[in-house]
């Protein structure tokens, strides 16, 4: 077909049916047009195409792997870099197999690890794999980057990179710092020099050659796959070919996988672990929830008035973010699920489960995250006051009841809580703490479920209700 026909259309070809059958008729995938891309000027191109200048164009399975060059940052500044198709005008049967799968069965694949194991195992048909690694940059609160490697025989590695340890990385050499400088590139071999301390420690596991592919998402550098082998002689022409052509599909593959994975953990950021499956799972209309029940908890800093006055903006969010620290760790550490920071409070919940019809699980739960509260914040007050911090108090209130836990708010500003009057009396029952000096009460409702050592410190008026509450402290 040449420049004139409509590939558009696509076509049809005869091939072999799925049962074993007589022939069947499919769509034809269209091959690359590289013939267009070369006569339009280089802002014009095909965005998958990437011009490298001075590098003689060709199929990438005509190109030989240039370790020292290819990948040298200085051979190509990023402004300067346009792009070039990573595959090459005509596909081998191997590559066109492998997009197939992508394209296809791969894209039903739950996560980026499930990907990796999948095409490790389909690559090894095709070229000796003995390893394959991917690295994007991530949306995280505590991650600047994820990495997952495959290695054939061993465990796949799934590891975080917080962004301490990806600013060290970005000042020191590696195979994905050279490809983000420019380099169209990465291949590595023994006896090469100047290469990165990563790449040689693979050559002492009997790795022979490393080649690497920039990852491109929306458009933009967003990380690198490799492929190492231990074959004696290393990659072929025809493998880096392979791998230069499945690049494309492989991305469009990774990228929503990619998407899911920032999704889902800022949703658990933001909202909590429960909340966040709940609303990544679906559950986005106002009104959406259910009624249960459910211990509450309420926590504040004591004297947070006086601290805001006193205290300047860095040290003030400073204490909030360690006093916020340790409750979260407290009552995650027990099953909790934190709701929702309001100024210097904490509103979480211990949800009774269908295992536990009395909600005594919960409430003992509960009851030993406001224990192990206690025991973080000594070690968290002598912390700050070796540094010449000012210390902090914590009060927590305790009740158990119904709760309504759902979607709330204006149509287009929703809140996903917990409300009703238990949330309430968990609220008043904490503000009880500063006048009876106390860093932890709890209603009977919980008390009587929960069992341990409180003690009654009396019945008391609680705004909105018609009867006193009584109230306990814990004990000792």
């Amino acid at each position: 077909m040449g420049p004139g026909a409509d590939w558009s259309r696509g076509g049809e070809r005869p091939c072999a049916a799925s049962d074993g059958g007589p022939l069947a008729l499919r769509p034809v995938v269209p091959p690359p047009l590289r013939w267009w891309a070369r006569r339009l000027p280089t802002s014009a191109r095909h965005p998958r195409e990437r011009i490298v200048p001075g590098e003689t164009r060709g199929a990438p399975s005509e190109r030989r792997c240039e370790g020292r060059v290819a990948s040298g940052i200085s051979r190509v500044s990023r402004e300067s870099r346009a792009w070039r198709p990573c595959y090459s005008s005509r596909m081998t049967p191997a590559a066109e197999l492998l997009q197939r799968w992508l394209l296809t069965d791969g894209r039903a694949v739950a996560s980026v690890p499930d990907l990796l194991e999948q095409v490790s195992l389909a690559l090894r048909r095709h070229a000796p794999v003995d390893r394959v690694g991917i690295g994007t940059r991530v949306l995280h609160p505590q991650a600047a980057a994820h990495r997952w490697i495959h290695e054939h025989g061993r465990p796949l590695v799934n590891r975080e990179l917080s962004y301490a340890v990806f600013a060290r990385m970005r000042q020191g050499d590696s195979a994905a710092r050279r490809l983000e400088g420019g380099a169209p590139v990465v291949c590595f071999h023994p006896g090469d020099t100047g290469l990165p301390e990563e790449t040689i420690a693979l050559w002492s596991r009997g790795y022979t050659e490393l080649y690497g592919l920039s990852l491109f998402l929306r458009g933009r550098w967003a990380g690198a796959v490799t492929w190492a082998t231990r074959s004696p002689g290393g990659f072929s022409a025809a493998h880096r070919g392979l791998f230069d052509d499945i690049m494309p599909a492989l991305s469009a593959v990774i990228e929503p996988l990619a998407q899911e994975l920032v999704m889902a953990t800022l949703l658990r950021t933001y909202l909590g672990q429960d909340a966040g499956a709940r609303v990544h799972s679906g559950a986005v209309k106002r009104g959406d929830g259910t009624t249960t029940q459910a211990v509450v908890w309420f926590s504040q800093v004591r004297g947070f008035t006086r601290l805001s006055t006193q205290l300047g903006r860095d040290a003030l969010l400073g204490l909030l973010n360690d006093q916020f620290e340790v409750v979260v760790q407290a009552v995650e550490a027990q099953g909790g699920q934190v709701l929702k920071f309001m100024g210097d409070g904490l509103l979480a919940v211990f949800p009774q489960t269908a295992g536990d019809p009395t909600g005594g699980d919960v409430c003992r739960a509960a009851r030993s995250a406001a224990e192990e509260l206690k025991a973080r914040l000594r070690a968290l007050r002598t912390r700050r006051q070796a540094a010449g911090l000012e210390v902090v108090d914590i009060r927590v209130g305790l009740h158990f009841g119904e709760v309504s836990y759902g979607n709330i708010g204006a149509p287009a500003r929703l809140d996903f809580t917990v409300i009703g009057p238990a949330v309430n009396l968990a609220a008043q029952v904490e503000s009880m703490c500063g006048r009876l000096g106390e860093d932890a009460l709890a209603t009977a409702d919980f008390v009587r479920r929960g069992g341990g050592s409180w003690e009654s410190r009396g019945e008391h008026v609680m705004k909105g209700l018609s009867t006193s509450v009584e109230v306990f402290a814990l004990g000792v």
